[in-house]
């Protein structure tokens, strides 16, 4: 499989009595960053607690309209403390123009139960995100897909026939109908449905720490609530379900609410 060529950017790795403390990613809007060091007793995001596991592994993540100071406060068991400042841009968007059945903008009102109790299923999964304390994610991440062909960008401001709609929070990649995809990394299946209205059919992996992905509009689902699945493996096949213009894969990733552009996951890769 061809794995993303993307910059690694180590944004510090600094000893502090023998202690280092490395970190992968960049901090920008919609950006990751995963640290990790040895003898860490905490540490704490704008006084957000991180979850650290067994590996002294943690992450963090920026939201698409992320702007500002950020402090991280990290805590060693010899009582130690090193502070690290990002100071994080706001970003400009494009806009992308679409053209959707009028039934996906204003849908009926039969639908809207149907909306409101897939809405609320999809609630219930993520609240149990965070749970997972372990760095599920320690393997790397790679394509879902393997031949790479971006249709939509993160974060674009999208026109749904003449009219502002929800950014874009994720990358579309174009495909071929009944082609496979590949989870981006190990994780947990959350939650897998069929035919939702808007997300089609589709499946949401938890991979330890707040960090998530989601695979929308597939045609088939391989994968169950609840199973394991290791980084590489097919999930599902691309399809066209939900609100849809044609066959694609919608990849999402959140850390908690965070809304995460995945290109900066993919191809990471962990010394």
């Amino acid at each position: 499989m061809k794995n993303f060529v993307v910059l690694l950017t180590v944004c510090i790795s600094i000893s502090i009595s023998a202690q280092e403390i490395k970190f992968l990613g960049e901090a920008k809007p919609g950006g990751i960053i995963i640290g990790t060091g040895d003898k860490i007793a905490s540490a704490a995001l704008n006084n957000t607690k991180l979850q650290i596991d067994k590996n002294g592994i943690f992450v963090f993540g920026f939201d698409r309209d992320a702007a500002g100071t950020f402090n991280l406060s990290v805590k060693f068991k010899n009582k130690k403390v090193k502070t690290f400042n990002y100071i994080v841009k706001k970003q400009k968007y494009d806009v992308q123009r679409l053209r959707v059945a009028k039934d996906f903008l204003n849908p009926p009102t039969k639908i809207l139960e149907q909306i409101e109790t897939e809405e609320q299923m999809i609630k219930e999964a993520r609240a149990k995100v965070g749970i997972i304390k372990d760095a599920l994610f320690i393997s790397g991440f790679e394509n879902p897909l393997d031949s790479v062909n971006i249709r939509a960008a993160f974060g674009v401001q999208r026109i749904l026939n003449g009219k502002p709609s929800n950014v874009h929070n994720g990358l579309d990649f174009s495909a071929e109908a009944g082609d496979s995809i590949r989870a981006i990394a190990d994780g947990v299946v959350r939650i897998v449905g069929e035919n939702f209205f808007y997300n089609g059919t589709f499946a949401l992996l938890d991979h330890g720490q707040g960090l998530t992905s989601i695979y929308l509009h597939m045609s088939k689902l391989l994968v169950n609530n609840d199973q394991t699945v290791k980084k590489g493996e097919v999930i599902g096949l691309v399809g066209s379900t939900g609100r849809s213009t044609g066959p694609h894969l919608h990849l999402g990733v959140q850390w908690y609410k965070k809304r995460i552009d995945p290109m900066s996951l993919l191809g990471l890769i962990f010394n």
